[in-house]
C-alpha cells in the first residue's frame, strides 16, 4: 500500500542564517506558487484541487503527523477523541462568565485531515436559507445557488437515489444508516410523531423543511472506513502522483507569515516555519510563495497566525508586544459555536454503546464483525437521527404551534431552525457515568447570538491561544434553549407513558424559567463548532467588520486568503464539515480563476 510522503521543515524550506526571521528579502529561498498553512478539513481539500494543474506547485503545512492507523479509520473508535493515540489536541478555554465561570474544554485535531479525522462523522450540509443569508449580508457568489455546485461537486452519495441535489461522481463518500440496534430510537420516533414532528428522507435536500426529524449522513466510504479529508481528497496514490509539484511537510509549525510594504498595501510573501518538536526547533525556516499564503488553520489556528503576523485589534497586538502591520479589528473576534444542553436517562445497559464499556466480550465480537464485514456497532456513528426545529415555532412548554409550511419554508433566512434535537445512545456530558445504559437527547442550540473571541496568550507561536467562548453572553439565546428543552422533555414524558424503561437521570428539578436556566448555566456545553472568527464581508471597519472578501482576500493583504470555517459571515445551523468542505472547493475555482484572467 503507497504511503504519503511526509516531508520534514528542513525539506521544503530554506534555513535562515542565524536563525534570524529577517527573511522577507531573501532571494534564494525555496519557491511555491501556493503555500497552504494546515492540512485539515478545508486544507487538504484546496492542495487536492489546485495541485491538479500540472504547471503550478503547492506547498501543504500540516502542525500533525498523517497518523494513517487501521484504528483511526474505525468509524466509533476514531470519534473517540478521548482514546489512546487519538490526533485531537485539548487545552481550557476562559471562564465562561455567564455560564458559572465553568471552564469547557476546546478541541481540535493536528493531524492531516484535521477534525475530520475526529468527529462525530455527520454531513449536513444546513437549510438554503443559510447561505441566502451570507448573500443577503452582502457576499455576493455565497447563496445557495451559488454554493449547492461545490456541495455535489465533492460528494459521491451511497445511500440516496440519484437526484440534481446529491453527489454521484465525488472524491468524498457518505452512506446513511436508518436501521440502528438500539431499542429506545422506534420509541423516539413515534414520540416526534406524535408531537407532529415529521420524519423526512433527506436532511440535506433542499426542499428538507426547517422543522423535521430524519438520520444522518455519516462520511464512511465502500470498506466502512472513516473517509477523513486527507483520506478522501489526498490518498496516498495521488499524493504519489503529483509528488514533484506538491509538497506536504507534516510536524512543521508555521510561526509567522511574512508580510511586506507594498505600495499603498501590504503583501504576503511568505511563511517562516520551524520542526513541530521543540527539541529539533533550533532552525527557522522561509518558503516564498509566488501567488498566494492560504491560511486553512480552522477558527481557532487561523485568526491566532494572522495576530502572530501583525495583523489584527491593534489594541490586543500592542498588549501582547507584537509590531502592528495592520488594524483588522475582526480578527479573533465574533467566534460561534453550537452550544447545547444534555438531558440524560438511563436506559438498559445492552441498549446504550456504553455495553462495549461493560462487556469486553461483546466489544470483541462486535470488533470482530467489523473487521471481516465493516458491520455492527463499530460501524455506526454516535447518533443516527436528530431533529431540526425553529423554536418561534414552540409554545412556552414545548408545544408544536404552527404546521403551516408556509412557516418551515427554509430557503427564507427568516424560517431557519434555531434549534436541533440529537438523539445519542451514549452520554453526553463531560465526565464519566460508569456501568449504567444512557441515552440523551441533546439540545443544541444552532443560531446563537452569543459569540465570544481568540485571542494571543502570548506572543510565542506554541501557546495556545485564549479562548472565550462567550457561552450565554446574550440573554436572548435562553429563549430558544428553554423551548427545546421543554420539548426534548415532552418526548421523554411520550417515551416512558409508551413503556419504554427510560428512567431520569440528570434533568431539571422543574420545568419554571428559573429551574431551566440554572440547569442550562450547570450543564452547558460545546459542539466543538468553531466559526466566523475570520469572517467574511465587505470591508475590515464600520458597523459589520470583517476579515475577509468575498474572494476570501483578507482586506489590505495582497496574496493572502483565508480558506476555512472561521470565514463564515455567520454560523450555519448545521454540522460544519461539509460547509468546510464546500469553501474549500469553492477557494480553489476562485483562486485558479483569478490567475487565468490575470
Amino acid at each position: 500500500m503507497p504511503k504519503i510522503p511526509e516531508l520534514s521543515a528542513q525539506d521544503v524550506g530554506t534555513p535562515l542564517s542565524g536563525g534570524t526571521l529577517d527573511s522577507t528579502t531573501t532571494p534564494d529561498a525555496q519557491t511555491y506558487d501556493y503555500i497552504i498553512i494546515g492540512g485539515g478539513t478545508a486544507g487538504c481539500v484546496l492542495a487536492s484541487r489546485l495541485s491538479e494543474d500540472p504547471t503550478v506547485s503547492v506547498l501543504l503545512i500540516e502542525r500533525g503527523p498523517v497518523e494513517n492507523t487501521w484504528m483511526s479509520r474505525v468509524p466509533l473508535v476514531s470519534g473517540n477523541p478521548y482514546r489512546s493515540g487519538s490526533v485531537a489536541a485539548q487545552w481550557w478555554s476562559l471562564p465562561m462568565r455567564h455560564a458559572d465561570n465553568r471552564y469547557l474544554e476546546v478541541m481540535r485535531a493536528e493531524a492531516l485531515g484535521g477534525t475530520s479525522r475526529i468527529n462525530g462523522l455527520l454531513y449536513t450540509r444546513g437549510s438554503p436559507g443559510e447561505y441566502n443569508y451570507w448573500k443577503e449580508l452582502g457576499n455576493t457568489g455565497w447563496g445557495f445557488e451559488d454554493v449547492e455546485p461545490y456541495f455535489i461537486r465533492s460528494e459521491k452519495a451511497r445511500s440516496h437515489p440519484v437526484s440534481s441535489f446529491r453527489g454521484r461522481d465525488g472524491m468524498w463518500e457518505n452512506r446513511q444508516y436508518t436501521k440502528v440496534p438500539y431499542k429506545v430510537m422506534p420509541h423516539v420516533h413515534r414520540a416526534l410523531e406524535n408531537a407532529g414532528i415529521a420524519l423526512y428522507d433527506d436532511l440535506s435536500s433542499p426542499t428538507m423543511p426547517s422543522a423535521g426529524t430524519g438520520y444522518y449522513d455519516v462520511i464512511e466510504d465502500g470498506s466502512f472506513h472513516r473517509h477523513s479529508t486527507d483520506r478522501a481528497f489526498l490518498p496516498a496514490a495521488l499524493v504519489q502522483a503529483r509528488k514533484a509539484r506538491l509538497k506536504i511537510s507534516t510536524n512543521t509549525l508555521v510561526t509567522k507569515l511574512a508580510v511586506i510594504p507594498d505600495g499603498g498595501t501590504v503583501r504576503a510573501t511568505g511563511v517562516h516555519f520551524e520542526a513541530g518538536s521543540t527539541r529539533k526547533a533550533g532552525q527557522h525556516y522561509f518558503a516564498k510563495a509566488r501567488r498566494d499564503v492560504i491560511l486553512c488553520a480552522g477558527a481557532l489556528g487561523s485568526p491566532h497566525l494572522l495576530m502572530l503576523s501583525g495583523l489584527g485589534p491593534k489594541e490586543h497586538l500592542h498588549e501582547k508586544g507584537i509590531t502592528v502591520v495592520r488594524d483588522l479589528p475582526a480578527v479573533g473576534r465574533h467566534l460561534k459555536d453550537h452550544f447545547a444542553v444534555p438531558l440524560t436517562f438511563q436506559v438498559p445497559l445492552e441498549d446504550s454503546l456504553h455495553v462495549l464499556e461493560s462487556s469486553p466480550l461483546t466489544a470483541v465480537k462486535e470488533l470482530l464483525k467489523y473487521a471481516v464485514t465493516g458491520r455492527g456497532m463499530f460501524s455506526l456513528p454516535f447518533q443516527a437521527s436528530t431533529t431540526f426545529i425553529p423554536s418561534r415555532l414552540l409554545s412556552h412548554d414545548g408545544t408544536l404551534i404552527s404546521k403551516d409550511p408556509r412557516d418551515i419554508e427554509a430557503s427564507i433566512p427568516e424560517n431557519l431552525p434555531d434549534i436541533e434535537i440529537m438523539h445519542l445512545t451514549n452520554n453526553s456530558i463531560d465526565y464519566d457515568i460508569p456501568d449504567k445504559g444512557l441515552f440523551t437527547f441533546l439540545v443544541a442550540h444552532i443560531r446563537p447570538q452569543s459569540h465570544g473571541t481568540v485571542r494571543l496568550a502570548t506572543g510565542n507561536p506554541r501557546a495556545r491561544p485564549d479562548v472565550d467562548l462567550g457561552f450565554l453572553s446574550h440573554e436572548d439565546d435562553y429563549v430558544a434553549l428553554r423551548r427545546g428543552l421543554r420539548l426534548a422533555l415532552r418526548l421523554a414524558a411520550d417515551v416512558q407513558k409508551q413503556g419504554y424503561p427510560l428512567e431520569d437521570l440528570i434533568v431539571p428539578e422543574g420545568k419554571s424559567d428559573e429551574d431551566l436556566d440554572r440547569f442550562i448555566r450547570a450543564n452547558l456545553r460545546t459542539c466543538f463548532h468553531y466559526t466566523s472568527t475570520c469572517r467574511m464581508g465587505q470591508g475590515s471597519h464600520g458597523e459589520r467588520p470583517s476579515v475577509v472578501d468575498a474572494a476570501l482576500r483578507v482586506h489590505g493583504v495582497r496574496g493572502l486568503r483565508v480558506c476555512d470555517a472561521s470565514v463564515f459571515p455567520d454560523i450555519v445551523g448545521a454540522h460544519t464539515m461539509a460547509p468546510t468542505v464546500m469553501v474549500a472547493e469553492k477557494a480553489a475555482d476562485i483562486i485558479k480563476n483569478s490567475y487565468v484572467r490575470s
